[in-house]
């Protein structure tokens, strides 16, 4: 099997944040946020000048999170599908988060879980999926961390959805997994971190097509109708930051994948070309 690798690159620019900021990373489900925690842990262990930290969600949690300074101690990386202001209490915290558009999330956490569950495609239907997501109050999941009421364990108002609205601008940087590439890059250039060669996480062969009819879709947006409101507007939201570029992309480059291992270390140019070379199962 072919691996197929992007790489992102980390440019210099002018005006950078360097890190002694904390980042928090609002992980929604099936928006390609494994990859970017697996890819800043691996910086994590690369660099050791920040901490690694994927937390469950806990509702007790945030109150045993105590307040932190990123200017007075090392610096921190948090992620995890929490509510988007679970990092109020630390200072110097740059907060981002990525979207996907609401019907090919929905397929692919249904996909995600006929494979994990090992469920019969013909037996778990796609309208039992969502009726059963939404009876167990994970419909509109986007809208539900945007507004802080994600496990709230009761039914979403359309109050929440104005609340969402409103904190779209709580983050730093948001952007859709259209743009991931170029969101990816504009926080690792922000932060004068490596470029990244990186191959995608959760990403499965399933033995079963799927491809969802109009009642399907009418279903969705029956259940999901304010994460597709919401969603539309990010979309619209000019969220990537614009900076001059002085230079070339970093080429220090960090090797992330869950197909090939590599070295706790960032790979120069003829390195990179070596370690490709050495392992014809690779494309990128």
């Amino acid at each position: 099997m072919k691996v197929k690798f992007n790489l992102v690159p980390s440019y210099n620019f002018k005006k950078n944040i360097y890190l002694n900021n904390s980042i928090y990373f609002m992980h929604v489900p099936k928006s390609g946020g494994t990859t970017i925690d697996h890819i800043f842990a691996k910086l994590s262990s690369i660099l050791k000048n920040f901490d690694f930290h994927r937390i469950k969600y806990n509702k007790s949690y945030k109150e045993r999170l105590l307040p932190f300074d990123s200017i007075k101690q090392k610096p921190k990386f948090i992620s995890g599908h929490l509510n988007y202001d679970f990092c109020d209490d630390i200072k110097n915290c740059f907060k981002f988060t990525i979207v996907r558009e609401p019907t090919q999330r929905m397929i692919s956490n249904y996909k995600f879980t006929l494979h994990k569950d090992k469920k019969d495609p013909s037996k778990f239907p796609f309208e039992y999926f969502i009726k059963k997501e939404a009876e167990n109050f994970r419909d509109n999941l986007i809208t539900r961390q945007f507004s802080g009421e994600y496990s709230s364990g009761k039914s979403i108002s359309r109050r929440a959805l104005d609340i969402a609205i409103q904190n779209i601008n709580y983050f730093d940087m948001v952007n859709t997994l259209e743009n991931w590439d170029i969101f990816l890059s504009n926080i690792l250039s922000r932060f004068e971190l490596p470029s990244v060669l990186y191959s995608r996480y959760q990403e499965h062969n399933y033995n079963f097509s799927f491809t969802p009819s109009k009642e399907n879709l009418n279903l969705l947006k029956k259940y999901y109708e304010l994460d597709y409101n919401l969603y539309e507007k990010i979309s619209k939201k000019e969220s990537n930051q614009s900076y001059k570029q002085i230079n070339d992309n970093s080429e220090n480059i960090c090797i992330v994948s869950p197909y090939v291992k590599s070295e706790n270390k960032l790979y120069s140019k003829e390195e990179l070309s070596r370690f490709f070379k050495s392992n014809d199962n690779l494309d990128l």
